[in-house]
């Protein structure tokens, strides 16, 4: 027996979904790297660029719905 509700059958794909959650992850990108200046050492600079980048990426991708989320999220 499955349920439908109206939470599992919203449409994930609106605009305004995509910009609030792409948003998000450009601010946890813009976060972390404004934390990374923090390490002294190259490694952790550069470990923790890669994961600033990384989240602007996707949260770019996700507002423009670029892969890797086309399609995922429609019924």
């Amino acid at each position: 027996m499955s349920t439908t509700s109206i939470i599992t059958n919203r449409d994930r794909d609106c605009l305004a979904c995509r910009i609030v959650s792409g948003s998000g992850l450009i601010g946890a990108g813009l976060y972390v790297a404004y934390h990374s200046k923090k390490f002294n050492k190259t490694p952790g600079k550069f470990v923790m660029s890669a994961i600033a980048g990384g989240f602007i990426f996707l949260g770019t991708s996700r507002i423009f719905d670029l892969p890797p989320f086309r399609g995922k999220f429609s019924h």
